[in-house]
């Protein structure tokens, strides 16, 4: 699980959710988030339930969580079994070989998009408060 820590009691996590959704709304995903000023829970999704069968869907869960020190934001975790198991099924039957492929590009996907959500998380963060800084993750509640 990635996780970023803001030291910050100021942040406005509710309006970080918000804009993240937007932003990523924007991009075609489907997108939704839940909660309150003191945890607020982010999920993203790209691609049909089709994609989804031939392992080429994109989602996860952002949250947003204050404690002591500031805000910690972690990404869930993301699925992998449903990629691995097309790219094995692709490769035990000849027929499905294309899947492989299909596999291959949805991993890709979710991988890159982890790092991709934080990195606007971090614009969003710093868009509110300039001047905070991202440190090691705190585990003060």
């Amino acid at each position: 699980m990635d996780t970023r820590f803001y030291n910050s009691k100021e942040i406005n996590i509710e309006q970080v959710a918000g804009d993240l959704v937007r932003a990523y709304q924007a991009m075609g995903y489907q997108a939704q988030n839940i909660g309150n000023n003191e945890q607020m829970i982010v999920q993203l999704k790209k691609g049909s339930e089709l994609e989804a069968l031939i392992g080429m869907q994109a989602a996860l869960s952002v949250t947003l969580q204050r404690n002591s020190n500031g805000v910690m934001v972690a990404i869930g975790q993301q699925k992998w079994i449903d990629k691995a198991a097309v790219g094995v099924a692709s490769l035990a039957i000849p027929v499905l070989w294309p899947l492989t492929f299909t596999a291959g590009f949805g991993i890709i996907r979710q991988a890159t998009l982890g790092q991709a959500v934080l990195n606007t998380v971090d614009g969003l963060i710093h868009q509110q408060m300039p001047n905070v800084q991202r440190g090691p993750a705190s585990t003060s509640v």
